[in-house]
């Protein structure tokens, strides 16, 4: 009876352990899962509206110019005042400006890209004020712009 009772409270322990891990349903990683099938469809250039529209939206950006670019630095932090013609019949609400700073023999000492928000009128240009890039280096003598996206 003693033995009958040791295997018992062995026994019944671990069968209530395993009854409360069904119950709660904590195994289901025996449980084959099922395989995820996924389809991939290439779309043609043809079919693609952003192919479409990035094309046009290049040939739009060659529009835009940067006609004056005057700057001064403040304190070691770039401000600028740029004139930016628009010749698209759009209205460009967002301008990404790519600015290199120039050392006395050329090279590129840093670069930052600014995004201006200000709205720029089709078929007009615009002078936009008060750009302040950041910090820059005591040694930069240029600024090269570069305009890199346009939103319209």
């Amino acid at each position: 009876m003693i033995t009958t009772a040791k295997w018992l409270s062995a026994i019944v322990p671990v069968c209530a352990f395993i009854y409360i891990l069904y119950y709660y349903k904590q195994f289901e990683f025996l449980k084959k899962k099922p395989v995820v099938k996924s389809r991939t469809e290439v779309v043609t250039q043809a079919d693609s509206v952003s192919a479409v529209l990035n094309s046009n939206k290049d040939k739009l950006l060659k529009n835009i110019k940067i006609m004056e670019n005057e700057w001064h630095t403040v304190g070691g932090i770039a401000i600028h005042s740029l004139t930016i013609d628009n010749s698209t019949a759009a209205t460009v609400k967002n301008l990404e400006i790519e600015f290199k700073y120039l050392s006395g023999t050329q090279a590129v000492l840093t670069s930052k890209i600014v995004t201006i928000k200000t709205p720029l009128k089709p078929k007009k240009s615009t002078k936009v004020s008060g750009i302040s890039v950041g910090y820059v280096n005591n040694s930069v003598v240029g600024c090269d712009l570069k305009i890199i996206d346009a939103t319209f």
